[in-house]
This record gives C-alpha cells, structure tokens and sequence, in this order.
C-alpha cells in the first residue's frame, strides 16, 4: 500500500514540474501581460488628463457661451476623441504583444 502510494506520488509530481520549454512560455507570456499592462496603464493616465482637460473646457465653454463657447467646446470633444483613441491604441498595443509573445511560443514548441 505505501509502495503503491509512494509510485502515485513520485508520478504526480513528476507530472506537475514544468520543463524549460514551458517555463520559458510561462516567462514569456508574463513578460508580455506587464508589458501591456504597463502600455495600458500609461496610457490611461495620458487620457484621463485630455478628459480633464476636456471637461475643464467644457465647464468654461457653459460659462462663455456665444462663439467663445462654442469654440472651446470644439476643443474639448477633440480632447476627449483623442483620448479615446489613446485608450484604444494602447489595447492594440497590449493586445499584440500578447499575439507575439503566444507566435513565439508555438513557433519554438514547433520545432
């Protein structure tokens, strides 16, 4: 019986460590989750000043009224437009470092 339980327990482990190859996957898939989260992060501090910005020109262009109003009302639709689009590009940009990181992964298990 301990025999039997000693060989279950010698295969289980030898079951669950993991081989340089996977290691490596694992290493390279981290590496790329913080990378595009770092991206992402970044990112959204760089829009949420625009959006803070576009909201401080939206209050004034309230106040303002008329053409004033209206022009920095302009303003702040573009800074918030471009603050979506910071938001976006920096999803792409997170998105394929995880694309590449997953190719290069099945490349190098292909050989």
């Amino acid at each position: 019986m301990r025999t039997c339980l000693a060989l279950i327990a010698v295969a289980f482990t030898a079951a669950c460590q993991r081989t340089p190859e996977q290691q490596q996957a694992d290493t390279l898939r981290s590496d790329a989750r913080e990378r595009g989260a770092a991206i992402e992060n970044d990112a959204e501090m760089q829009a949420n000043r625009l959006q803070q910005q576009a909201n401080n020109l939206e209050a004034g262009a309230k106040q303002a009224g008329g053409y004033t109003g209206q022009r920095l009302q302009v303003r702040a639709d573009a800074l918030s437009k471009e603050a979506k689009i910071i938001r976006k590009q920096a999803d792409r940009k997170a998105e394929a470092l995880k694309e590449t990181a997953d190719a290069k992964i099945k490349t190098s298990e292909s050989r």
